[in-house]
């Protein structure tokens, strides 16, 4: 019975701070102030969500944001933005499906798309990413610098909207040598 008993207040306790987070909706561009998105908020992107030139998304550490999957929600840094995720070990950033546990699966949202400055094979030195964003990507700066990432989840993410027409669960295109992807095993 007293196992019963705790089992059920940890559940409880459980649900209780999952239920704690306040949703912030994030839609469209990002493109008036540098962001900062915080461990005490849940962060839900809704359709394609623009990171413009000039701007900087700082993410903390233990910050858990969703993906909308009827909109197949995807977050894109465009060339001359930044992302600035930075997970810890024990405080990973969760990039994770909006869908409830136990129901998610891959595809349930886009992903990460990162778009660099940096020079690609393409003869015309730049191409639009796939999958439907309006974003270009390439450039002459191979030290271009679009952000770090450390410590970082990104689960059940990836549409295939047509034959090599997708959106993975991370892409990284033209970022420059500068850019580091530091993922846990």
């Amino acid at each position: 019975m007293k196992k019963l008993l705790l089992s059920f207040c940890f559940l409880a306790l459980a649900v209780a701070k999952s239920d704690a987070y306040s949703v912030v909706v994030i839609q469209d561009s990002i493109t008036s102030a540098n962001n900062h998105w915080t461990c005490d908020k849940q962060y839900l992107i809704k359709g394609y969500v623009y990171v413009t030139n000039g701007i900087t998304l700082t993410i903390d550490s233990g910050t858990i944001i969703k993906g909308d999957k009827p909109t197949k929600g995807a977050l894109i840094v465009e060339r001359g933005a930044k992302i600035m995720a930075m997970g810890t070990p024990m405080h990973p950033i969760v990039f994770t499906s909006n869908q409830r546990p136990g129901t998610r699966s891959y595809g349930d949202w886009g992903g990460i798309i990162l778009c660099g400055m940096a020079p690609t094979n393409w003869v015309a030195g730049q191409a639009q990413v796939e999958g439907g964003p309006r974003s270009f990507y390439g450039g002459s700066n191979p030290a271009d610098n679009s952000g770090e990432m450390h410590f970082c989840r990104i689960e059940f993410a990836g549409i295939a909207f047509s034959p090599n027409n997708e959106v993975n669960g991370l892409t990284l295109c033209g970022v420059g040598n500068v850019y580091q992807v530091l993922l846990p095993v």
